[in-house]
């Protein structure tokens, strides 16, 4: 019997062919009693050593045939293998306890575990999920185990599989990989992200999956839409067929829009900024540098976590300043520390919280450490004369909040300024808006700072009440809510009201959908993850700015979610963006080859 299921497309494409079933290989853990506990922490040792070699090679494959970029998601799991305060936990567990290292070691893991199902960030989630990779790693190495592998397939596959590592991805067969599809994962996972620096179509997040598929069924999948199909009838097949066709035309559009350097503009001769968001380091490349306006979103919490102390003011100033260099005149938009709710460094010890999305996080634990603050807006200020660097704070609630940021700002500038340290005493400094008081007070909030970045996902959860990794509300999660949509509008009116610029950092920004109607509601700038912005270029170019206020002002007359994600999408499939894309850019091709042969 057919089956079709609805996951989240990570990795477009549409792929078709026999499943192949991958599971985590299931470790039997010996527990016994020890008295040399010097032997059990060599035997620790060279099981690290080993898996360090290891990822090293996984490194340089990766390196080869995905870039350096892609290469660097293993930096995170080296780091995992240098973890002093793991070292000690198991060392302290070895002398007190009295127990074999394995028996240990992976009693530290589960509890890892546990913490990471307890975090509600999805993408602080995927990244903890680096220590239980390289911790299996570790045990199979101790328990002289080879874990299952997906580094050699028989004849071209679906993989299918209730999770994938980092590690397992990196080793898939390239030449017979055609799709692969998950149960767990999200759109930030290293599965996601290597997925797509392979181009391998992939669908994640389907649950039940793994319950209906047996080894050789007929897949497919559409790394678009999501849609998974086990199973098809010859109809569906033909269906799929005509299908893959259309996304071939689709992808080569896509292509040549990514070749594109020229800033984005509408129809009629507006100019959209389209940035970038980044969350490591490693992302911002030349090659970034010439496929978007700047970075409007860069989250610094990222240098903070996965280590064992906190980061110094000079490395911060390394990084920042790295990042100004290498976008030269375009703007990097560097977002205070935003740690605390669902993402926390194990260092400071923070103290755990009932409800830690509405606790000390972000700006607010910031402004009660002020050492931590102060550093990093040394270093910040620093960088600023490296490059087009602005500074912006999350999670303001209200002017008093943001005038205590000033203060402390005021302070450093003083310090530096003292010191003869060169820094950009103009430096634009903005708020995000991302709590719903922020909205209502934000023609206040727009007299004292120099932009607005509006943060849709947290105002869409705050303003909603809606947990978004809860599954049972997940559903009621609803960028087209009529309440969001004119919080966005009251924002923007706002900010035009006091002469700055507003523009919008959260996942709403990178999804095609949405487009148009941002631009009709008057946001300066879109700001999404870095492969989203080809085919948000493809909507602002193939639309006039007139033709989106209309647009906008037709969607703001609506009531209901439903009517405005189904006016939304219809008129988005009825657009055919990719297609006029593909003409126009053929039709230009066209003519550039006209001229050469006069």
């Amino acid at each position: 019997m057919e089956i079709a299921l609805q996951g989240i497309g990570v990795s477009p494409g549409i792929a078709m062919g026999p499943a192949v079933t991958f599971g985590l290989h299931s470790l039997e853990i010996p527990e016994y009693e020890i008295t040399d506990t010097d032997a059990e922490l060599k035997r620790f040792e060279q099981a690290v050593e080993a898996v360090r070699q290891d990822l090293r090679r996984l490194k340089e494959r990766m390196a080869r045939e995905a870039g350096e970029r892609n290469a660097a998601i293993f930096d995170a799991h080296l780091m995992v293998l240098e973890d002093v305060v793991l070292r000690e936990d198991l060392e302290q567990r070895l002398v007190s306890e009295q127990y074999n290292v394995e028996y240990i070691l992976n009693d530290l893991i589960e509890r890892q575990g546990k913490i990471m199902e307890s975090v509600e960030d999805p993408t602080f989630r995927e990244r903890m999920q680096d220590i239980l990779d390289v911790g299996k790693r570790v045990l199979g190495k101790l328990l002289h185990t080879e874990l299952e592998s997906l580094e050699h397939l028989d004849h071209p596959s679906i993989i299918v599989a209730q999770d994938l590592s980092p590690s397992d991805t990196a080793k898939i067969d390239l030449a017979n990989a055609k799709g692969i599809i998950t149960d767990m994962s999200g759109p930030t996972s290293h599965t996601a992200i290597l997925a797509r620096a392979f181009a391998i179509p992939t669908v994640v997040g389907l649950k039940t999956a793994c319950t209906y598929v047996h080894p050789g069924d007929t897949i497919i999948l559409d790394g678009v839409k999501g849609d998974v199909v086990i199973r098809p009838t010859q109809d569906t097949i033909d269906k799929y067929l005509a299908a893959q066709r259309d996304e071939e035309r689709r992808r080569q559009a896509l292509l040549c829009i990514e070749e594109t350097s020229a800033p984005a503009r509408t129809t009629d001769g507006h100019e959209i900024d389209l940035l970038a968001n980044v969350e490591l380091p490693v992302e911002v490349t030349p090659d970034l540098a010439s496929k978007c306006g700047g970075v409007g979103l860069y989250r610094t919490e990222y240098l903070f976590l996965d280590r064992t102390s906190l980061p110094t003011e000079e490395e911060q100033y390394q990084a920042y300043s790295k990042a100004a260099e290498t976008l030269g005149d375009r703007p990097v938009i560097l977002r205070t520390l935003d740690l605390g709710g669902d993402k926390f460094a194990s260092h400071l010890q923070l103290a755990e919280e009932l409800n830690p999305q509405l606790g000390w996080r972000a700006i607010r634990f910031c402004l009660e450490r002020p050492d931590i603050f102060k550093a990093q807006l040394r270093a910040m200020l620093r960088a600023s004369v490296r490059g087009n660097v602005s500074i912006m704070f999350p999670l303001i609630s209200g002017v008093d909040e943001l005038l205590r940021v000033k203060a402390v700002v005021k302070e450093v500038c003083a310090d530096l300024e003292r010191r003869s340290v060169p820094f950009r005493r103009n430096i634009q400094m903005g708020s995000m808006i991302e709590v719903p008081s922020a909205v209502a007070v934000a023609d206040h909030l727009a007299q004292e700072c120099d932009f607005f970045s509006i943060g849709t996902n947290d105002l869409i959860q705050y303003s909603l009440a809606v947990d978004r990794v809860n599954e049972k509300i997940a559903h009621l999660y609803e960028p087209a809510h009529p309440a969001i949509l004119r919080m966005i509008k009251h924002t923007v009116k706002a900010a035009k009201r006091a002469g700055i610029p507003c523009g919008i950092c959260g996942e709403m920004a990178g999804d095609p959908v949405f487009t148009e109607v941002l631009m009709g509601l008057g946001l300066s700038s879109l700001s999404m993850s870095s492969i989203a912005i080809p085919e948000v270029r493809a909507e602002v170019e193939n639309t006039s700015l007139e033709d989106a206020r209309k647009l906008a002002d037709s969607v703001m007359e609506m009531h209901s979610v439903k009517e405005i994600r189904q006016f939304m999408q219809e008129h988005h499939e009825a657009q055919r963006t990719i297609e006029t894309c593909l003409e126009r850019y053929a039709a230009q091709s066209s003519s550039t080859e006209n001229v050469g042969m006069e």
